[in-house]
């Protein structure tokens, strides 16, 4: 992986896929009901305001990946916290790969081993980390533009397919704000904006950092628009019930598209282009550790730890959970914890410390008469 740049328009591409690949996989804001689309909507705005605070981060050193900005705190403070981030980094890698392996296996290779399917996906991500973050930034410019188009024509065969009942959507906050706070606060904000800290680590390779910071900001409003609408069709269409029960609701709500007997049965054809949103996820979560070891520990190649590392993602993927419903349950759980403290009151303090020594400088050079 050698040390290149990546445009704004790149950047957007990641970040786009990034948010969108394994939250769409999933329901998302279900406890809300029918007004699971405004948890969502308000988990966006929460995200939003969260790539402010990594925005404000980096600008205060634009040449500095995560881990850099983490030693500002002293050595050994800025070690601990390293060491912890490169395992929140595989872990997170490890819980996608595991969605990507699950969704494979429950819908279209239900006879072939986890193993075999994880060892695949892994490998295959290796190879293009290997080649570089530019041919991985590349690459989403183009898979994005054809999930974009592929999305576009979903949404009209739905309504083609007169599958879609409106009135499933009303009354809009019939159970009041609460019902719809709570998993906004527990789940649509935390999943998935916490996790883009992992931009931290991508973002000095940007070749015009401010249009970067700007095209952040758009990515993660797209990224909202298209996980909201998500939602809406997923009510619309399936109803809260199945919805909120289904393992898979947007497979379930994209294999109800039929039109004569030529177009049916897209929920198969669909599940390869998850797989694309998973496959960039856990390639980003996979470059954020590799970088974050060599950073830390002043590693020159960052190709000699891809392999290691890969094994460490998929004997991870394979060992945390025993099935998928107890992957999920643990995911909520970690949700709370660890990725609201790793993407979310870290950075804060990071970035307010950063404020006070910079104000401090400026007392320096700037003393009272």
């Amino acid at each position: 992986m050698n040390e290149v740049k990546i445009n704004a328009q790149q950047l957007l591409a990641l970040m786009v896929l990034f948010n969108m690949g394994t939250a769409l996989v999933v329901s998302l804001g279900t406890t809300a009901e029918r007004d699971a689309w405004i948890a969502t909507s308000l988990g966006a705005a929460g995200g939003i305001i969260l790539f402010g605070v990594y925005a404000a981060l980096f600008r205060l050193g634009p040449k500095l990946q995560l881990i850099g900005h983490l030693r500002l705190l002293g050595k050994p403070i800025g070690l601990v916290l390293g060491m912890l981030y490169i395992i929140f980094f595989l872990y997170g890698a490890s819980r996608d790969l595991r969605d990507g392996g699950d969704l494979l296996i429950n819908s279209v290779l239900d006879q072939t081993p986890l193993i075999v399917v994880e060892a695949s996906m892994i490998l295959a991500i290796a190879y293009v980390l290997d080649k570089g973050l530019e041919v991985l930034a590349r690459t989403a410019q183009i898979f994005l533009i054809v999930l974009l188009l592929v999305g576009l024509l979903s949404v009209v065969l739905l309504f083609c397919s007169n599958v879609i009942e409106t009135e499933r959507l009303f009354p809009i906050l019939g159970d009041g704000w609460g019902a719809v706070l709570t998993p906004f606060l527990k789940q649509t904000f935390e999943f998935p904006y916490t996790e883009l800290i992992c931009f931290m680590v991508i973002l000095p390779s940007v070749n015009q950092p401010n249009q970067g910071l700007r095209f952040g900001f758009v990515a993660v409003l797209i990224s909202g628009v298209i996980l909201t609408i998500s939602s809406i069709l997923q009510i619309a269409v399936l109803g809260v019930d199945i919805t909120s029960h289904s393992t898979f609701p947007l497979l379930d709500m994209i294999g109800l598209i039929e039109m004569g007997a030529f177009v049916q049965r897209l929920d198969v054809f669909f599940v390869l282009f998850l797989i694309v949103g998973v496959f960039f996820k856990t390639a980003i979560f996979y470059y954020a550790c590799v970088s974050s070891i060599t950073d830390l520990f002043h590693i020159r190649d960052k190709r000699t730890l891809i392999l290691p590392v890969g094994l460490l993602i998929l004997a991870a993927s394979l060992i945390n959970s025993g099935n998928f419903a107890e992957h999920i349950e643990e995911g909520n759980i970690a949700l709370h914890t660890v990725f609201v403290s790793m993407g979310g009151a870290i950075p804060v303090i990071l970035l307010m410390g950063g404020w006070l020594k910079k104000w401090r400088r400026w007392k320096k050079v700037h003393p009272e008469p």
